[in-house]
Order: C-alpha cells, then structure tokens, then sequence
C-alpha cells in the first residue's frame, strides 16, 4: 500500500504514526509546504518570547522518522490531485497513493483594511515562519498593533508586550478571548493583561492604515482614534484551508465533509483531519470547525487508522483549552456560552480564582475555570462521558471526587474499567 500525507503539523503527524502502527510494509510519504519538519505551533509565543528554541520546537527526532520508514518532504506545495491515476502532484514530482489523507489545516482570514494588503510589517502569526518574521522586527522601539483578541492575537500580544514599546490589541467584540470565555472571566482576563502592559480597544476595528511606501506608520480605527503603529499583526481569525479539496472534487461546505466517525471524505480513498475538517460537537450537534491541537491529533489518529484497515472511530469531539497568560491560568472547556432554557450554571470567585460549570439538564456540558486547574481533568470526564450528576453525593462545584458516583460509573466510565 501507497500512503500520502499532506500536511505535516498535528493531524498530518498523527495520521502517518497511526498509518505506520496498523502496517509495518506500506510506504508513508509525507508533504509539507513548510520549509520545516513536524513541529509545535503552539509553540510559537515561546519562540517569539526567547523562552524556547527553534532546535526544540520538533515533535519528533529526525531518528524517529528513519526508524519509523516515513518519508517527510518539506517546501513541497501540492498543486493537483489526479484521483483517476490517484497521485498527487507537487512541483514537478508525482507521488502515487492507494489511500490519501488531507490535512491542510487553516489559514489566517484577513479581512478588508484599506492600505494594509501588502505591506511589509503586516504579519500573521499563525506558523514559524511567520513568527520569524515578527520576531525580526520587533523591537524596544516598537509601536506593535494586534487586530483580533482570540487565542492567536492574544499570544501574540503576550509575547511581544516585553520586547516592544507598546502593544494594543483592536477587537470587534466587547470582550477577550470571546470564543472561550464568558463575560465575567473575561474581564478579569482582561484586567491581567492590562496589568502587564497590553492596551485593549474592544468593539472596535482597523478601518485602514496611514503608510510611508511599503511601512505603515500608523492605524485608524472605527471610533476616529488613530494609533502609531510598527508591526501591524493580523490575528482575526482562520479560515479552513480547502482550496486543494475543492479543486480534487470532494464535498466541502467551510470545511472539508467527512464521515464523523471515520474521517472519510467523499472520495472512499481520500480522508481528511485536523483544521481543514467540519467536526460535529458532541455536546449539542452543531456542525463547526473547531481548529484546536487535540482535535487535530484525535481525528489525524482515526484517519491514519482507518487507511491502513483498522476499525478505530472518532470518540466525540468538543472545544477544550489550556492557556496560560503570565501566569494567570486558564482552562475551558464545552459549551461556555450556551443559550437557552435548557441550560442553566454555576459560579464561584475568589478574589483571582473563578469556577464556573455549565450544565444541561443533570450534566455538565463546559466549565470555565481561571487560576483553578485542579479539577479540570475529573470535569473534562464527566462531559466527555456524559455522566449524570443527579445521584452524587457532595458538591461537584467546591470539592469533586471521583467518590461521589456509584461504584458502576467509576469503573466502566471514570476509571476505563480498572476497579477502585
């Protein structure tokens, strides 16, 4: 068997081990269009803060890939799917395949700005190379702006506040971290960050920039303020990058259709995993792309698996996160802005400890927890496992146990089966 691979971050990786775990003979060639092999892209805020090296960024040492018989090509864009003749072609080279797996990933969505498109100190901040960038030009003397206080535009900020001169962060929504926080976390959130140097502009946007040739000099934003700027950074968002699975024919609609549990798309010999991918969320069914490191390694996991014959289907997919900004520790998981009758939640605070648990029903469906991490593993099982709570014995809120369920729940769903 011929197994091709494209894309070589979270998902691609996962799917070449799986591959290689379910068939020792077939070959597994990977391509990348990075110039790098496999490494961590959360990682990346590390990188831009000096806190770790490039040389240590590598998921894998290069031994492992000779061990494991894969062959990693990097800066090999592939441009045409021939899925008649199935090979895959990049530059001038054709690589046959019996079973493909697509795992593209995402792209930074950049939205309209009048003057910004093309400008040298516009960056994104979304792969190394990027962050190379980034890193080249900020300095002690650096006004840096951030369009977008999501998860990438906030890392940014983080890392670039204690190494430039200043840093503000432009975002459209009335909070930080919108997509993951509730609005009570999220001011606190945004409280820290202020605290160690970062500006924020909330329900606000770039409208266009002031430039000096190829520079921009400085930001107009929505409200008529303009702000001196350096180092303009474009963390609004991702897009699913589908432009290969498109062309090759194969059903997209945001992201690239597969079947949910295997990671098949519409062609049987092709599949697909990681950011490129719609996911169902197991908590209520929506369709969404949910473009998180887990997800990615989960699906890239079933994809490999599913190639090589093996009968392993996705567990349930759900948006989880752990971050942590200056030492203020965050962890969410779940529906956090759940709307409607049916929901209902928690909280608790303080002083900079915030708990909160989102339930539907007699079960937890998400949590937000900052500077209280503790319990997040016992709270991530019991949505994952969708146990109810109606018949526990204690407060779940202040202090949960595993003690608090009977003794069937704790073997066959909290404990996999192993007797305590």
């Amino acid at each position: 068997m011929k197994y091709v691979i494209i894309g070589a971050s979270a998902a691609g990786l996962a799917a070449a081990e799986a591959v290689r775990k379910y068939d020792a003979q077939g070959t597994v060639t990977v391509l990348t269009e990075e110039e790098y092999m496999p490494y961590s892209r959360p990682s990346i805020s590390y990188y831009l803060k000096g806190k770790v090296k490039e040389s240590n960024m590598a998921l894998r040492k290069p031994a492992f890939y000779k061990e494991k018989k894969m062959d990693v090509i990097t800066s090999s864009k592939v441009t045409a799917i021939d899925t008649e003749k199935k090979i895959v072609k990049a530059g001038r080279k054709n690589y046959p395949y019996d079973k493909l797996c697509l795992c593209t990933g995402s792209k930074p969505f950049v939205p309209p700005m009048d003057n910004v498109e093309g400008k040298a100190n516009a960056l994104t901040f979304l792969d190394l190379k990027a962050t190379k960038a980034v890193k080249t030009l900020a300095n002690d003397k650096t006004r840096a702006v951030v369009i977008g206080a999501g998860l990438i535009g906030m890392k940014a900020a983080e890392g670039l506040v204690k190494i430039c001169k200043s840093v503000d962060v432009v975002e459209l929504a009335p909070r930080v971290l919108p997509s993951i926080l509730d609005a009570k976390s999220a001011k606190q959130v945004k409280k820290h960050l202020e605290n160690n140097g970062i500006r924020f502009h909330l329900e606000n946007t770039v409208v266009k920039a002031s430039s000096k040739g190829k520079q921009i000099t400085a930001v107009t934003l929505k409200d008529g303020k303009k702000l001196p700027c350096d180092l303009l950074i474009l963390a609004v968002g991702v897009r699913p990058q589908t432009e290969l699975a498109e062309k090759t024919g194969l059903e997209v609609n945001r992201g690239i259709i597969t079947d949910i549990q295997t990671m098949q798309t519409s062609n049987p010999d092709i599949y697909a995993a990681g950011d490129c991918c719609v996911s169902t969320d197991m908590l209520d069914g929506s369709k969404k792309i949910i473009a998180l490191w887990p997800n990615a390694v989960q699906q890239g996991n079933v994809a490999g698996a599913q190639m090589a014959g093996a009968d392993v289907t996705v567990g349930g997919t759900y948006s989880v996160n752990a971050i942590d900004f200056f030492g203020l520790r965050i962890c969410t998981c779940g529906l956090i802005n759940a709307q409607g009758e049916q929901y209902s939640d928690k909280i608790r605070q303080d002083g900079d400890v915030y708990k909160r648990l989102v339930f539907e029903g007699d079960k937890l469906v998400g949590y937000v927890l900052i500077n209280s991490s503790v319990n997040a593993g016992m709270y991530t099982n019991l949505i994952s496992n969708k146990i109810s709570l109606d018949t526990i014995q204690g407060d779940i809120m202040d202090n949960p146990s595993i003690f608090m369920f009977d003794k069937d729940t704790r073997i066959t769903k909290l404990r996999g089966g192993v007797q305590i």
